[in-house]
């Protein structure tokens, strides 16, 4: 009888070790099976994620490795030496006028309601032009203390993301979201709202491992 019992409670105390292996190993896989290799594996998880996204995607993707890049010192900032985060990215030429003022203000506000979240993505100001005056540096400084400010070159930029058809241009602000490998994916307009890019940046963030 104490044999019988010794041997029930041995075989019932390893299946919640079994259990945990089990779970462990699902989500390892999942997680691989989720991390786009190339551009064709990137498109088609977003084809499955985006059934009702409220963003554009971009066809095809742009990778931003291909972008040079300073930040306010002068010091090159290479995308692929930063820490792996979604990223959402404001490009700007000249002024920021009310609309590139206003995707400063979504961009933040929806990055404050990630909550949990916020640590898996950053916001990064890409000026295309002169550098920025002494009452823009002052308005960031104030109102975006967090944001990362680096400086290109508008007709490299330019150049970069023709082929996607997102209709950037100077006078068209758009906001881009790009993934943890700093691969530009998706695209919102002045039309989109807030809730838009928080519904899909929720949904890409539960659906793709931490690096």
């Amino acid at each position: 009888m104490n044999e019988t019992t010794n041997k029930t409670t041995s075989k019932t105390s390893k299946l919640p070790l079994i259990l945990i292996i089990t779970i462990t190993i699902a989500v390892m896989l999942s997680g691989f099976l989720l991390m786009p290799g190339d551009d064709g594996e990137r498109n088609r998880l977003l084809s499955i994620l985006g059934t009702n996204n409220r963003g554009t995607l971009l066809q095809p993707v742009v990778l931003m490795a291909d972008m040079p890049l300073t930040d306010q010192q002068g010091e090159s900032w290479l995308w692929q030496d930063q820490t792996p985060k979604w990223r959402l990215l404001l490009p700007f030429v000249g002024e920021c006028d009310e609309t590139c003022r206003e995707f400063l203000y979504i961009s933040r506000q929806v990055h404050i309601r990630l909550d949990k979240k916020t640590q898996r993505v950053k916001r990064v100001f890409l000026n295309l032009g002169a550098p920025l005056d002494d009452e823009m540096k002052a308005f960031i400084s104030r109102e975006h203390p967090y944001l990362t400010v680096v400086r290109g070159n508008e007709a490299t930029f330019m150049a970069l993301i023709a082929a996607s058809q997102s209709g950037w241009s100077a006078e068209e602000s758009r906001l881009f979201v790009v993934d943890q490998q700093g691969v530009a994916m998706m695209y919102y307009t002045p039309e989109h709202e807030g809730s838009d890019l928080l519904r899909d940046l929720k949904h890409l963030i539960k659906y793709s491992p931490e690096l």
